[in-house]
């Protein structure tokens, strides 16, 4: 029996350094792999956003400005792994004074233009392929004109909320150019139409710009669209009534000479509002008119409530002679 299980555990020593020794083959083989498939050269396709600058004036571009080349590149498997865990890919610059065009064609050519994919990386690589690879313009002359960005939406706000501040549109102005007889139709640019519904917070966001005509283009090919969204609440305040034109020396007494003004506000807005954000009045030139009820105005308000009530809405007077 001993001989027995000292054989059994004479065999249990031995494929248990068989395995260890097996792990041990598979670990550096696994690493020489790797290590081997990190220095071949891969082709790979990188998307790069680009800059350009110095655009010709006096030419209509055919098409739209890339905002992304498509980079096709050789690089040892390495430093493709690391690019790709990149998180962010620096943009390119494009000077069109640095491009070489062909006169008779109108194209610019950007696989010539020096392009420092280096710096946009922080690697060197071997570039293959650049798409698109050429810029072309119509041979017509064309017109560039300033024009104001005019937002197009319908907002619909959840329950108890409003918009509190002005829609911004950024940049509020956008370079138009191309044909001179259209671009003088032109008096504004306009976002595609946005339909919000339920909005409950402030909306920021991107959003494209509508071409009326397709000989127009654009320095850019959309705007940053915003405004804040706050939760109202209703407030009563007493205000005092005044009557205006007053040019009689008559002792006039107002029944009531107060009004009840209902009103929403933004909670942010609500510290700063008080009676002397509101003027209420009446005119005289009723009372001269001998009228038995005076009509109640509200002639001053905050920008930013919205009167839900007046209270009363007209009253009645004493003139003492």
């Amino acid at each position: 029996m001993k001989s027995s299980n000292a054989i059994t555990r004479i065999r249990r020593l031995l494929l248990s350094k068989k395995i260890v020794t097996f792990l041990i083959c598979l670990s550096i083989a696994s690493l020489l792999w790797m290590v081997h498939a990190l220095n071949i050269n891969y082709k790979y396709t990188i998307h790069v956003p680009v800059t350009f600058l110095n655009l010709p004036s006096n030419k209509v571009l055919v098409g739209e400005l890339p905002e992304v080349l498509d980079i096709e590149i050789k690089a040892s498997g390495l430093k493709l792994f690391f690019i790709t865990i990149k998180n962010k890919i620096n943009p390119v610059v494009i000077d069109f004074n640095l491009l070489k065009n062909n006169a008779k064609a109108q194209a610019y050519s950007i696989k010539n233009g020096n392009i420092n994919l280096q710096s946009a990386i922080n690697f060197d690589v071997e570039i293959l392929k650049i798409r698109p690879d050429t810029l072309f313009f119509s041979s017509n002359k064309g017109r560039t004109k300033l024009l104001p960005i005019k937002a197009n939406l319908k907002v619909d706000c959840s329950s108890g909320y409003s918009i509190v501040s002005k829609i911004v549109v950024n940049p509020a102005y956008i370079t138009a150019t191309g044909d001179s007889l259209d671009l003088l139709k032109m008096d504004s640019v306009y976002t595609y139409f946005l339909n919000l519904k339920d909005v409950h917070e402030n909306f920021t966001s991107s959003i494209q710009l509508k071409k009326p005509y397709s000989s127009i283009n654009y320095n850019l090919k959309d705007v940053q669209l915003s405004f804040n969204v706050d939760k109202l609440i209703e407030v009563s305040i007493k205000v005092p009534i005044q009557i205006m034109n007053n040019d009689a020396k008559e002792t006039i007494k107002l029944l009531p000479n107060l009004v009840t003004i209902k009103y929403l506000v933004s909670m942010k807005e609500y510290e700063s509002i008080n009676t002397n954000s509101f003027k209420a009045i009446v005119n005289y030139q009723y009372i001269k008119e001998k009228r038995k009820n005076l009509p109640v105005e509200i002639i001053r308000a905050p920008s930013d409530v919205k009167i839900t009530k007046t209270e009363p809405n007209s009253i009645s007077y004493l003139i003492y002679k």
